[in-house]
C-alpha cells in the first residue's frame, strides 16, 4: 500500500476568498508599513481561506455583474525544486508514470468550465458572458502543479494484472487565479491554493481519483460565488 497525497488545487477566483475569511478571524488587507504588496499594489490578505492571497483596496465589486473566465489552463508543470517521487519499475512496472496524459489535462479543463456553468446558473445574481467589457469580471485560472499519490492506474504493472492499489487519497493539485476588470484589463487580485482529494483510505483507480477532481472543482467554484455575493452585500450595506 501506499501512503501519499494527490494535489488538486487549482479553481477558483481568489479575490472573494480575501473577503470571506476563515476560523482564525476575518479576512483582512494588510496595512501599515509592514504591509506586504506586490509591484502591481496589490495588497496580501491575512486569514485568507486560500494559502496565498492579494488584493487591490477600494475595489468596488459591486459593480460587477458579469463573469467572464477565461479557459482554464491545467498542465503537468512543477514548481522549481520539486522532486518526482520515486518509481520502483520492479514493483510498478517499466511504464508507470505520474504525468497526466494530454488527454486528461484537457478532460479536466472542460470539466473546470463545466462546473462554473453548473455553480452560476440561472438563479445567481451572476451573468456569464463570452465577451470582455464594462462591469464585467474576468477570471484566469489555471491548475498545475498536479501530484498524484500513485502512478497512472492504466500505467501500473497491477493495472494489467488485476492487482490493487490503496492510498490516502487520490492526490492534490493547485489553483492559479487572476482576476481583472473587463474593461481596463487592471488586476484586481491574485490568489493561489493547493486542493486535496477526499482524505479516506480506498483503493486507487481513475473512477476515484476523477470524482475527487470534480469535488474540489465544486468547492472552488462554490466558496467563489459565495465570496462575491458577501462582498456585494457588504458593500450594499455600508
Amino acid at each position: 500500500m501506499r501512503k501519499t497525497y494527490l494535489t488538486a488545487s487549482p479553481l477558483i477566483c481568489l479575490i472573494a476568498f480575501t473577503l470571506m475569511g476563515c476560523a482564525s478571524g476575518p479576512a483582512s488587507l494588510q496595512q501599515g508599513p509592514d504591509a506586504e504588496i506586490t509591484k502591481e499594489g496589490l495588497v496580501k490578505v491575512d486569514n485568507s481561506r486560500l494559502a496565498l492571497s492579494y488584493a487591490r483596496p477600494d475595489v468596488n465589486w459591486r459593480q460587477y455583474t458579469k463573469l467572464y473566465f477565461e479557459p482554464t489552463q491545467v498542465t503537468n508543470d512543477h514548481p522549481e525544486g520539486y522532486r518526482a517521487p520515486r518509481i520502483n519499475k520492479q514493483t510498478e512496472g517499466p511504464n508507470a508514470t505520474y504525468d497526466l496524459p494530454q488527454e486528461s489535462l484537457d478532460k479536466m479543463a472542460l470539466q473546470f468550465s463545466k462546473t462554473v456553468s453548473d455553480v452560476f446558473n440561472s438563479e445567481q445574481p451572476f451573468e456569464l458572458v463570452t465577451e470582455k467589457g464594462p462591469n464585467t469580471l474576468v477570471i484566469e485560472t489555471a491548475v498545475t502543479d498536479i501530484r498524484l499519490s500513485a502512478p497512472i492506474e492504466k500505467s501500473r504493472r497491477s493495472y494489467n494484472s488485476m492487482g490493487k492499489t490503496y492510498t490516502q487519497n487520490s492526490g492534490s493539485m493547485v489553483l492559479l487565479a487572476v482576476l481583472k476588470d473587463g474593461q481596463s484589463g487592471e488586476v484586481l487580485a491574485k490568489a493561489a491554493d493547493r486542493g486535496v482529494g477526499f482524505d479516506q483510505w480506498r483503493q486507487n483507480t481513475q473512477v476515484f481519483n476523477w470524482g475527487d477532481v470534480k469535488t474540489v472543482y465544486r468547492h472552488w467554484v462554490n466558496d467563489f460565488k459565495n465570496a462575491l455575493m458577501t462582498a456585494a452585500a457588504e458593500e450594499k450595506s455600508q
